[in-house]
């Protein structure tokens, strides 16, 4: 192997300088910087992100607030993301801002080093919901690695047209909901479709029905100061609703995909689909016209909890450690912080805002923030219980498919789950706040 020579190192510094303005140049989404502007390069794992921040006015309006600071931002492959960020973040052109997932994945890169603490950083915090920063939190030592970018809900979005045309209500208790269901196969239709063959997609309806039977944030609490498991009660009962639905969800459940769950909901094939707020974009780039309503899942007077939202942190902004243009970066950060970014963002991707101060342009989302605003509860699975392998949402998936198969109860899948997560999960981790 060759030592490079100055001229050399010179030489392929030049090189690298004049490709980068060249690919600027053919992405667009900027005037590119010049001589005497810092760029600031900023990852995504979401092409519909890159393609918010370039074609919904967001690069704008920061580079005219900030003049002498260019933003770039390069969406990388979702499939292999954490791998390449990985690479990205320990090479000598790292990005200077990185888009990372909540909870467990931003909790590893954190854990690294690759990324910074930015609680002295960002100057405001106070905008955002305790939810949202909880999902950009540490959980070594609890400081705050990220801007947090936006808010997952889940809810059981229905037909309003089948709904009509059976008489048939938005559901007010459990039985309610059970008894509509049975209605709906009376008539031909599925009445509810879950992409079975995901175990993540089946973990996340799973805590749409079972969040408020659990016992919602209660549960929650005792749950992360270790004086209950997922073996309790509780938890078992909520599992069962699994089982108590199976009669009523479409055929072949375990096979299904999320593909072809929405497709089965957007023609009306089934009437019932619990999933994220992601959806209402997803309908909308369909071009179908689909007359549907959202609610949460009702839950009987007997319960632990009444009807909460289900929601999670999704993803938040970090600082990368061998960023070349910190301090630029960090001005970025801090507008990104804001709410002027807040409303762009929100409005462009359609999601739920991670911070007051945003006004929400769709019907559908907007209903789903004031839901949320009212009675949030953490997704356990996806708060807690990635942190580790196996994951929780993992095993809950693969434990839901066994019941649906015939092959577990949910009292074994319950304690099953607990038992997979031990490897990892330590209740102390998260008593830090």
């Amino acid at each position: 192997m060759r030592w490079a020579t100055p001229r050399n190192r010179l030489l392929a510094r030049l090189a690298l300088a004049m490709s980068v303005v060249m690919f600027a140049t053919a992405c667009g989404g900027g005037s590119g910087a010049s001589a005497n502007e810092a760029r600031v390069t900023v990852w995504t794992w979401s092409n519909e992100a890159m393609n918010a921040f370039k074609k919904a006015g967001i690069i704008e309006a920061f580079e005219r607030a900030h003049p002498g600071i260019h933003v770039e931002v390069v969406a990388q492959l979702d499939k292999n993301y954490e791998t390449l960020l990985t690479t990205g973040l320990a090479g000598s052109e790292s990005p200077d801002i990185v888009a990372l997932r909540s909870y467990g994945v931003l909790s590893s890169f954190a854990d690294s080093g690759s990324i910074v603490p930015l609680d002295d950083v960002v100057k405001d915090w106070t905008g955002f919901s305790k939810p949202a920063l909880a999902g950009a939190k540490g959980k070594a030592d609890g400081k705050l690695y990220a801007v947090p970018q936006g808010i997952q809900t889940a809810q059981v979005y229905y037909n309003k047209k089948i709904f009509a045309e059976l008489g048939l209500g938005v559901p007010t208790s459990w039985d309610e909901f059970i008894a509509a269901a049975q209605k709906i196969k009376d008539s031909g239709v599925a009445p509810v479709v879950i992409p079975g063959s995901v175990a993540a997609q089946i973990s996340l309806a799973a805590e749409v029905f079972g969040n408020a039977r659990r016992g919602a944030g209660d549960f929650e609490q005792a749950f992360i100061e270790g004086k209950k498991t997922l073996a309790d009660p509780d938890n078992v009962a909520a599992v069962g609703l699994m089982e108590q639905i199976k009669p009523y969800l479409v055929d072949n459940v375990t096979s299904v995909t999320l593909d072809e769950a929405v497709t089965l909901f957007a023609t009306g094939r089934a009437a019932m689909f619990p999933s994220g707020a992601w959806q209402v974009t997803t309908f909308a780039n369909l071009g179908a016209e689909i007359d549907y309503g959202t609610f949460d899942m009702p839950v009987n007077a007997d319960w632990p909890a009444k009807a909460v939202t289900v929601s999670y942190a999704d993803g938040g902004w970090a600082l990368a450690k061998r960023s070349t243009h910190p301090k630029e970066a960090a001005v970025l950060l801090n507008w990104l912080a804001g709410a002027e970014f807040a409303n762009l963002y929100a409005n462009a991707m359609g999601t739920i805002p991670a911070r007051d101060g945003v006004t929400l342009k769709n019907a559908q989302l907007a209903e789903m923030y004031k839901r949320y605003q009212s009675k949030p509860s953490t997704y356990l699975g996806a708060a807690y219980l990635r942190y580790g392998t196996p994951s929780g949402t993992d095993l809950m998936g693969e434990q839901v498919q066994k019941i649906w198969l015939g092959q577990t109860t949910s009292d074994r899948a319950a304690k099953s789950v607990q038992t997979g997560v031990d490897a990892w999960f330590r209740p102390a981790d998260f008593q830090h706040g």
